[in-house]
């Protein structure tokens, strides 16, 4: 995934966060979702756990897109749009 990541954005930081996000305890498999053309990963999607802390208020747990990612050939098709369809999805089926 880093390489997609890296490549979808001209430089190494998405694709460090993912790796980083990947190494978290809260990291939910299922949440991190490829797209593949021809057997070749072409994009990445992942959803991760976070916690909203308000100036005022209760403390809310909930997901967060992290970095959505197509390699620029692939680009402009819906790939990242159907990758976040289908992560949202997960996301409902994992109760998060």
């Amino acid at each position: 995934m880093t390489e997609v990541n890296d490549l979808a954005f001209g430089q190494p930081a998405e694709g460090k966060l993912v790796e980083n996000l990947r190494k978290n305890p809260k990291f939910i498999h299922e949440l991190s979702l490829v797209a593949e053309a021809d057997g070749k990963i072409v994009g990445h999607v992942l959803f991760f756990p976070i916690k909203i802390k308000p100036a005022e208020g209760k403390e809310k747990e909930t997901i967060s897109l992290a970095p959505v990612a197509v390699l620029p050939e692939f680009q402009r098709q819906g790939i990242g749009g159907e990758l976040i369809r289908e992560g949202l999805k997960a996301c409902e089926k994992n109760r998060v």
